[in-house]
């Protein structure tokens, strides 16, 4: 009973990964925070996590934040690029997923993938939400684009 107690707990905190970076001024002042985390996201996740808070420093940085100095810098040092897919179609998760396991690419590439795709997913999702709701466009224009953004994350 104890094994299977522990081997459920195991499997629930699979793939679950956060960070946070802090974002500190020119007096050392802290100016921003950026905090990330992955659930069921046991391959690459660490990477991912990292993706996220070096996009919310990049972010920061691109608004005009004066942003001096950080709380981990090797975030904020690390090359996020990643290849294009060999058929010159653009990443989705299945052509991530196929890709991984081919070994076509490594966990680091398909963390930083999963996470630029789930960070685009939820920022068309953003878009189309704030279009429907300021009269932009119609409810079915809306469920079309989120059609478009499911498929263009999924690639099913």
């Amino acid at each position: 009973m104890k094994f299977m107690a522990v081997l459920g707990y195991v499997c629930l905190i699979s793939g679950c990964a956060s960070g946070n970076l802090n974002l500190y001024g020119q007096e050392g002042e802290k100016v921003g925070e950026c905090t990330a985390g992955f659930d069921w996201h046991p391959i690459g996740v660490k990477h991912s996590v990292d993706w996220v808070l070096n996009y919310c420093y990049q972010l920061a940085i691109s608004e005009g934040d004066n942003v001096k100095s950080v709380s981990d810098k090797s975030v904020i040092e690390k090359d996020y690029s990643y290849p294009l897919h060999k058929s010159g179609m653009p990443w989705n998760k299945k052509l991530a997923w196929s890709a991984f396991w081919s070994d076509e690419v490594n966990e680091v590439q398909y963390g930083y993938f999963v996470a630029d795709l789930e960070n685009e997913y939820h920022l068309k999702i953003m878009r189309v939400e704030e279009q429907l709701s300021v009269g932009a466009i119609t409810q079915e224009q809306y469920k079309a684009l989120l059609a478009r953004a499911r498929y263009a994350f999924h690639g099913k």
